[in-house]
This record gives structure tokens, sequence and C-alpha cells, in this order.
């Protein structure tokens, strides 16, 4: 475990959070809406990704990294965090399964990564960003310790939405 709290602990990924993650979350088409990407089309995509990117070594040699978010009182990955190397500052990002939304996971996990990211020293600050229609996205930072910092025009391409160039809001941990 990389950090937890009572609820949440986030981790690495092991080989039986690929299905449930693929289903809830990688693979569902909602989840994707405002994202820079598609749907992954099956269980490998995300197997994939994560085996790529959810590893003890992946920061250092990607330049970013998934932890899952895990649901301990159901033993269970309930979503993704990203951390993604910013100078000198981390960019954290997440994304929560259908059956885990609305139980305040996304604030938790959000804050507890923030908490851990600068504890460490290493960075300077921590930062996100929101699609500027994503009002979920946008709670879930403020209630996390997030403060807005400002928008960002034309900044990703949405594939879901048409395929349009998106704003996104900027934010910064301030706890």
């Amino acid at each position: 475990m990389i950090t937890a709290s009572e609820r949440l602990g986030l981790r690495y990924h092991k080989p039986e959070d690929i299905a449930p993650i693929f289903n809830t979350y990688t693979g569902d088409l909602g989840s994707a809406k405002y994202l820079a990407r598609q749907p992954h089309i099956d269980v490998a995509q995300t197997e994939q990704m994560l085996k790529k990117l959810s590893t003890p070594e992946s920061l250092a040699s990607n330049g970013m990294c998934i932890w899952v978010i895990e649901a301990i009182r159901y033993g269970t990955a309930a979503g993704l965090i990203t951390v993604a190397r910013d100078d000198a500052s981390m960019a954290v990002h997440f994304g929560i399964g259908i059956p885990y939304r609305g139980r305040g996971y996304a604030a938790e996990a959000l804050a507890l990564t923030a908490q851990y990211l600068l504890a460490t020293g290493q960075i300077a600050d921590v930062t996100s960003f929101t699609e500027v229609e994503n009002a979920a996205a946008q709670t879930a930072l403020v209630k996390a310790g997030f403060v807005l910092t400002g928008r960002t025009e034309n900044f990703y391409w949405a594939p879901q939405l048409r395929g349009e160039s998106r704003d996104v809001f900027r934010y910064q941990f301030r706890p």
C-alpha cells in the first residue's frame, strides 16, 4: 500500500483488479466522456495500460504512474489515480468506477494523493485540471482541498464530445 485512510488505499494494480476496472471504468463509454481517449475496447487494453503504468518504476520510466484506489471495506478496486510529473510539481487525475460514485471516494483519494506527494518533499505543489463542464470532478477537487487557479482554452480534444477542442479549469492543492 502506498498510502491509506480508513476507507481507501492507494496501491499498484494486482491482476485481479484488471477486469473490475475495465467493467466499471476504463471500458465504460460514459466514464470516458470528458477524457482525451476512447473507452478501452477490451480487458486486454486495460491490462496493458496497468502493466505499463501501475508499477513502482512507472513514474521514473514514463513520467507518470497509475495507482489503484482500493475501497478497503469491499476489498476491490474502486477507481484510478494518475500521477504525472510536471516540472517541480505533480499533476493528479482520477476516475471512479460506476458502483463507487457518490460516496466521496474521489475527493478522499485526491486528498490522500496530494498529501502523500507533498510529504515526500520531492515536489513543490500538486495540481490538477478538469473539463469545464465536468461539475462532479470540480466538486471532488474542491472537497479535496484544491482551489481553482484558472482556465485554459482549447486544452485537449475530447473524442466522446464530437472530437471538439475543450477548455479546462486548473486547480492547485492548498491544504
